[in-house]
């Protein structure tokens, strides 16, 4: 009887142990990563079906690299390569992308309004939007969408 209850609670621990690892090793993208799970969803709007050739020629990378970033996207479940070889972001993937592409965009938008050339806001916004992080990029949204007034200073 004492034994039984020992590995009841053992199993119960294990349980709970996974469950916690599992939240805990949620796949993190790497700025690389939401690099190319941005340009696929670029590219998606632009051509429709992508292949690994798209991605490397958009983002003046070899295509071996291209096939290590989709391998490990795909385990991430961000993207699946279908039977004809085309790039299809997952919903997850979706969101992902379509965040950092928002954030892509409102920088360099925010950069060229304050009076920076198009080709080093393009490159500088690129850099932000991987640091940045979502509490202060929705706090930077609100206070340019209220007029840069101080009353959300304190927010």
């Amino acid at each position: 009887m004492f034994s039984l209850i020992i590995r009841e609670a053992w199993e119960e621990l294990q349980q709970k142990q996974t469950k916690e690892n599992k939240e805990f090793m949620k796949p993190v993208i790497t700025p690389s990563g939401e690099d190319y799970l941005e340009t696929i969803l670029v590219l998606q709007k632009k051509l429709g079906m992508v292949r690994s050739v798209d991605v490397a020629r958009h983002m003046e990378v070899s295509k071996p690299s291209v096939c290590h970033a989709v391998s490990i996207l795909e385990q991430g479940g961000f993207l699946i390569k279908d039977e004809d070889h085309f790039l299809r972001l997952t919903e997850k993937g979706r969101e992902a992308a379509e965040a950092i592409y928002e954030r892509h965009c409102y920088f360099k938008n925010w950069l060229m309004e304050a009076g920076v050339e198009d080709a080093t806001a393009e490159q500088e916004a690129c850099r932000i939007e991987h640091d940045i992080s979502e509490q202060s990029f929705q706090k930077l949204k609100r206070w340019k969408e209220l007029g840069h007034s101080e009353e959300t200073n304190g927010d």
